[in-house]
């Protein structure tokens, strides 16, 4: 008697664990939002004979899942160089910025990959480097985290950085032509990493892929490329609004493009809101 009772309890056990294990599935597929939908970007730039005036662009739209207010600081670091960007209001970090010697860096998640504990921000990449060629050697040393996706340009030239940690990046640079980034990776090195892609990183992809075939371009091309609709308005175009229903929809907040002029002092223009509904002013 004793060992059938046992067994009978033994059994209940495992069925009282099977259940326990189905509902921890069903609370865990309830909350669970995909990684390759948190916080999407579309980067975008250009360099040398594909600029009409020479230089440097570099444009970003910044998205968000939440309406949140966006704002243009300034930061003077201790020990490193200032820099000025855009930044959610109620914290104080850019994802967008330029410093003092003329080095800009925009920044997009990489969103299909599970995010690290450190990722390497934007303001400290503009307080220690000033060019693209030291912010490359700081990454080859290993100190520079993601995962994350950067695009970075002065003067010279631009760059695309595609990171997850010290051992695991790649990067390309071009002194002319373009560079675009959404939020899965593109380079050869890289794509081994990718997990799922979601639908929106590739429909932008293709979108501004498509934008920057017809070079040479001007700010002005650039901030259109900004306020883009199509395959939209939604969740899919680069200018992004909220479409109802749609698990992960995000909305464009803001926006920035940065000139780097061959001579003269560099212009960042600045749209606070939605791109295709604010007025881009320069900072």
């Amino acid at each position: 008697m004793s060992l059938s009772y046992n067994a009978q309890v033994i059994q209940m056990l495992l069925r009282s664990l099977r259940i326990i294990k189905i509902i921890f599935i069903f609370i865990g597929f309830s909350l669970y939002i995909p990684p390759h939908e948190a916080l999407p970007c579309t980067l975008f730039g250009a360099v040398g004979n594909s600029v009409e005036e020479g230089g440097v662009l570099i444009g970003k739209t910044r998205d968000r899942q939440e309406n949140s207010e966006q704002t243009f600081i300034e930061v003077v670091p201790k020990g490193g160089y200032r820099y000025r960007g855009i930044s959610v209001k109620s914290v104080k970090r850019v994802t967008s910025g330029i410093n003092e010697k003329g080095l800009v860096v925009v920044s997009a998640a990489a969103s299909n990959v599970e995010k690290g504990d450190k990722v390497t921000t934007v303001g400290k990449i503009l307080s220690r480097a000033s060019s693209v060629d030291e912010v490359i050697a700081l990454l080859k040393k290993g100190e520079i985290r993601g995962p994350i996706h950067y695009l970075l340009g002065d003067i010279h030239k631009i760059a695309l950085l595609e990171v997850i940690d010290g051992d695991r990046y790649a990067f390309l640079v071009k002194e002319n032509g373009v560079l675009y980034q959404t939020n899965h990776f593109t380079l050869n090195d890289m794509k081994k990493f990718n997990g799922k892609i979601g639908v929106s990183s590739q429909v932008r992809l293709n979108r501004i892929e498509s934008l920057l075939k017809e070079s040479p371009f001007t700010k002005e091309k650039f901030i259109v490329f900004s306020q883009d609709h199509f395959n939209g308005p939604g969740n899919n175009s680069i200018c992004r609004h909220f479409e109802s229903g749609v698990r992960g929809s995000e909305q464009t907040v803001s926006a920035a493009v940065f000139f780097l002029l061959k001579e003269g002092v560099p212009e960042v223009w600045v749209s606070l809101g939605q791109p295709c509904q604010s007025v881009f002013k320069r900072q």
